[in-house]
């Protein structure tokens, strides 16, 4: 006879042992699950990687990354989540250009998807501009879709170390005489 856990030799039955049936039932209908997980029903696979997605989530992390886009970009954020903020991309991108002004497209301010889907590719290919490496970067359905905001979050510090390499004079001076005395002969 065969044991639970190996192969049961030719014509003969193996009896699995379990403890089903042993304990309480619990059962819980699909729009039970939909309602307890935020309308969202994941299995297998996709459970797994939401669960690895939300584990490395930090939410001191976002208030920082909140703070710190307000302060370069000079606009406050609303009271949203900050991938609500996000979501269209038109903050992200004017985040890249107040880091360095023209770097990429104005972003289109649209309810659009596939416009909103457009801004945040603009503002990953900013970030590559800038200098940020790819493996800090993110696909844009981790922000659209909030399917992985912790690698958002991290784009996003990755960017504000780029940042700090980037040189932009902030008050550009047309007048490219570093004396700021107009008289020649003092």
């Amino acid at each position: 006879m065969a044991t639970r856990g190996s192969i049961a030799p030719r014509g003969s039955v193996a009896i699995a042992q379990s403890k089903q049936g042993v304990g309480t039932p619990q059962f819980a209908s699909y729009d039970e699950r939909a309602a307890a997980s935020g309308g969202q029903v994941l299995y297998g696979l996709d459970k797994e990687l939401a669960e690895k997605a939300a584990a490395k989530y930090d939410v001191g992390m976002e208030h920082k990354c909140r703070e710190w886009i307000e302060a370069v970009t000079g606009d406050k954020l609303g009271e949203s989540t900050l991938q609500e903020e996000l979501k269209n991309g038109v903050v992200l991108c004017n985040l890249i250009n107040a880091i360095k002004p023209g770097l990429i497209n104005k972003p289109k301010n649209s309810k659009m998807p596939f416009m909103q889907m457009e801004n945040i590719a603009m503002y990953l290919e900013g970030c590559t501009k800038l200098g940020v490496p790819s493996f800090s970067s993110f696909q844009t359905v981790s922000l659209y879709e909030n399917k992985d905001m912790g690698a958002v979050l991290q784009n996003i510090v990755a960017l504000g170390s780029a940042a700090q390499k980037v040189r932009v004079n902030p008050n550009p001076n047309p007048n490219p005489n570093p004396n700021p005395n107009p008289n020649p002969n003092p």
